[in-house]
């Protein structure tokens, strides 16, 4: 019988998990007490990796399932939330995901013929001493476009905030997940999107959020882009 394992997000909290639930022997995935939009939007990226049998949203948390919430009893500022996960199903951290834990079963270009970057900025633990436009400004000595993946707001507030000409590209998270596969770089704060980078066991560049290290992987492949 498949093990089945409980979620109750956020959307990067979900993706962290992930190593857990491979190191366990994989299973169904039951997102649960969540935005069900949210849930769905991160599903079809979810659903590709070979550890997962199914994912599924529900109102209600079966008894039976592995308990994946039990990463917030060790989680913190400076905890690394990837192992926080591990201990909260009380197994041994497995630190092959220090090298990626996200496949994609395709070799996908979704975008072609140029060299481009890739940004995304949440409101979330963002740092607002974090010079952005002189991070795009870096980005564009190494790509040909930049564009900015995410929700439409958060496009409307990083550009009234830092006045860049980056592009918006409209993605869910498994078209994401290729974009920034392929991209020459990719720059993201505490978001899933990072999540998804960091996943995919690309370098990448992230901003810290002031007095937060939960979401660093503190490895050469990342660079603190606010210190």
């Amino acid at each position: 019988m498949n093990k089945v394992f409980t979620h109750s997000g956020a959307t990067g909290d979900i993706v962290f998990s992930l190593p857990t639930i491979r190191a366990m022997g994989g299973g169904k995935l039951m997102i649960t007490n969540f935005h069900k939009q949210r849930a769905e939007s991160i599903t079809k990226l979810i659903e590709v990796q070979p550890y997962i049998t199914s994912v599924e949203w529900s109102e209600l948390k079966p008894s039976y399932a592995h308990d994946l919430d039990n990463f917030r009893q060790h989680a913190g500022h400076h905890k690394n939330l990837i192992e926080a996960h591990f201990q909260g199903q009380q197994i041994p951290v497995d630190y092959s995901y220090r090298d990626g834990w996200l496949t994609l079963p395709e070799d996908v270009n979704i975008i072609n013929g140029i060299r481009y970057a890739v940004i995304n900025r949440t409101t979330n633990y963002a740092d607002p001493n974090c010079d952005w436009a002189k991070e795009v400004e870096y980005l564009y000595t190494i790509a040909d476009e930049v564009f900015f993946i995410g929700y439409p707001e958060e496009y409307l507030l990083f550009n009234d905030k830092f006045q860049t000409n980056v592009k918006y590209f409209p993605c869910d998270f498994l078209e994401a997940a290729y974009l920034i596969k392929k991209a020459v770089m990719f720059t993201g704060c505490y978001s899933a999107m990072s999540t998804i980078a960091m996943g995919l066991g690309i370098n990448y560049r992230l901003e810290q959020a002031p007095g937060h290290t939960c979401s660093s992987l503190l490895q050469p492949r990342e660079t603190i882009i606010n210190v």
